[in-house]
């Protein structure tokens, strides 16, 4: 695959590292192909860069990274949809949260974790009604 985004610049990646969001992301349904691609080699950040629409890209952190605790059960339901598989192990799957710029400060939203199976390049965003997990988490700056 072959894109030019605004950000990176002509891209070209092997449909492999693709990764495919069947339903879209929430308020961007029409954006199903991503990849995930590098910020800096010194930092945990990382770039979640639209193919169907290069002007968009999310920039991601694992959420260990920033919350050592951070845990989510993904239900049978959006397993079945990244096509997780019973002989999948917990090194099959990749968890992203999407970081927001405000102002001076990072934040990280916990409530709506990216689940990727690294097998099949399948994703899905999910929204969690968990009220303990915030939408705003902040950043340290040494964690990122």
């Amino acid at each position: 695959m072959k894109f030019e985004s605004p950000r990176f610049g002509v891209v070209e990646v092997p449909d492999d590292d693709v990764v495919h969001f069947e339903r879209g992301l929430p308020g961007f349904p029409e954006c199903t192909k991503f990849v995930v691609m590098e910020h800096d080699i010194d930092t945990p950040l990382k770039w979640l860069q639209c193919a169907d629409r290069p002007e968009i890209a999310f920039l991601v952190i694992e959420p260990e990274q920033i919350m050592p605790s951070y845990e989510i059960d993904v239900p049978k339901s959006i397993l079945s949809l990244i096509g997780w598989e019973s002989n999948n192990g917990p090194g099959d799957v990749a968890v992203f949260v999407i970081l927001n710029a405000q102002e001076s400060e990072l934040t990280a939203n916990l409530r709506a974790p990216v689940v990727v199976n690294v097998k099949n390049r399948r994703a899905h965003q999910m929204i969690l009604d968990d009220p303990e997990l915030p939408v705003r988490h902040v950043v340290e700056p040494n964690a990122a």
